[in-house]
Parts: C-alpha cells; structure tokens; sequence
C-alpha cells in the first residue's frame, strides 16, 4: 500500500510530491519545536543540554544528508543508464537496418519495413511523457520482434552466406538492446530506500525543531529555507526517478535522428 502511495504521488505530478513533502517536513519541525518548548518550559535548559541536543540533532541531519546524496547519485546512474542505452538502441537499429538493405528479394524489402516500424515504436516508447501508453507500445514491441525474427529465419535458411549471418547478429543485438532499454526505464531507486529516506528526513527535521523549542529560538527564516531547500532535493530523486514526468528527460533524438536517416535513404 505505502508503495502504490508513493507511485500515485510522484507519478502524477512532481508539484503535488513537492507539496506533500514540504508540508509533512513542516508538520514535523512544529511538532519538534512545539515539544521542546513545552519541554523547555517544565524544565529550565542548561547551556550543557542544549549543546547535547544540537551535537545529537547536527549528526542526524549530516547522517541524513549523506543518504540523501548517496539516492540522488543512485537515482543518477539511472538516468545516465537510460542515456546510454538509448544511444546503444539507436545504433543497434542503424546497424540492422543498413543490413537488411543488403538483402536480396523479397524479404529484403519486408524486413526493412518492419526494422522502421520497430524504431518508431521504440522512439514512441522513450519519448512518451505518460506510463499509459507503455502496455500497447510494449505489445507492439513484442509483435514486431516477432516478426523481424520470422523474416530473418526465412532470409537465412534461404541464403546461409556471411551477408545474412552478419545481419542476424545485427537483429540480435538490436533486440538485446531493446530488451536492455525497456528494463532501464523500468528501473528505479529502490522503494525501500525512498521510504527510508523520507522517516528519516521526518525524525531529523523534527529533532531540529525540538532544539530550537529547547531554546526557545524559532528562526522561521532559515528555517523555511532549510525545509524548501530539501524539499528541493527530494523532488531532484524523485524526478531523475522516473523517466515519464518531470523536467529531467532521456533526449530520445539518437532514435529520431535514426529514423529522419531511413527517410534520406529509401
């Protein structure tokens, strides 16, 4: 349950995450502070006390800067995962196409129709901005490999020669390559992680405001910034995260500059 939470969140919309986060860090430093002044005013702070509870409240918050630097680089090497994968994808494409066009017969032709066809699923599939549309283009997928590897048996049994084995480990490649992207996109920071995160961002801002109810010091400004700030952070996760939404997209233009290059070459 808590996972489809946090898919529903950040899947429709980074600003409603963002606003859902700010405010449950608020909520969080107000209920600190307001426990500390409580606690302030049933027994007088010592200058003693105030340094324990700063020494303790500034080691949570650096443990959890650490965390949340160590899932913005996870999150990261995702995204330049998916990156490189589409720049494999398109060149794995590129390879089989130019093979196939060495092809004679018919099969030449029909093979080169259904390579196109795949680079355009694959392009619709990378540049899509919604996970809607994923289930009919995975399918599609799935029809065109089949029918690419239909067409390249027939080419082969026809033909064995090097020409044809050249472009059946072309298709190959290309399919693993394909097959390769698709899991990219599909991987993320492990939810586990996410959720650590986010208790953990809750007990460390909390313990700041139960330090500054202690010393009875709210500082609204910095404080706002700090909360804002990582807010900001979170978001950063959450974006790089997933590849449908948000501002930080995979540049699909290795697959559209792939396909523009069929068009120059029939």
């Amino acid at each position: 349950m808590f996972d489809r939470s946090l898919s529903v969140l950040t899947d429709t919309t980074l600003f409603l995450f963002a606003g859902v986060v700010l405010a449950l860090l608020y909520v969080a430093n107000e209920t600190g502070f307001r426990i500390g002044l409580w606690r302030g005013r049933q027994r007088t702070a010592h200058d003693r006390d105030l340094a324990g509870i700063g020494a303790i409240t500034t080691g949570m918050l650096g443990l959890l800067a650490f965390a949340l630097g160590l899932t913005i680089n996870i999150a990261q090497a995702r995204f330049e995962a998916r990156r490189g994968l589409v720049v494999n994808d398109a060149n794995a494409i590129d390879t089989a196409w130019l093979r196939s066009k060495l092809i004679v017969g018919e099969e030449g032709p029909a093979l080169t129709a259904l390579i196109e066809a795949f680079a355009k699923v694959e392009l619709a599939y990378v540049s899509s901005d919604t996970f809607a549309v994923e289930p009919d283009l995975i399918a599609r997928a799935g029809v065109l490999r089949v029918q690419i590897w239909q067409t390249a048996q027939a080419i082969v049994r026809r033909d064995p020669s090097s020409v044809t084995v050249a472009l059946m480990s072309a298709l190959i490649e290309m399919l693993n390559a394909a097959r390769s992207e698709r899991f990219a996109f599909e991987s993320q920071v492990p939810t586990d992680l996410s959720w650590m995160l986010m208790g953990g961002s809750l007990l460390a801002i909390g313990a700041m405001g139960y330090h500054l109810g202690m010393s009875g010091s709210r500082q609204i400004v910095l404080t706002s910034l700090l909360l804002v700030m990582w807010t900001g952070g979170m978001v950063l996760i959450a974006d790089l995260n997933r590849p449908r939404i948000g501002m930080i997209r995979v540049d699909p233009s290795p697959l559209r500059w792939t396909i523009q290059a069929f068009e120059r070459g029939r």
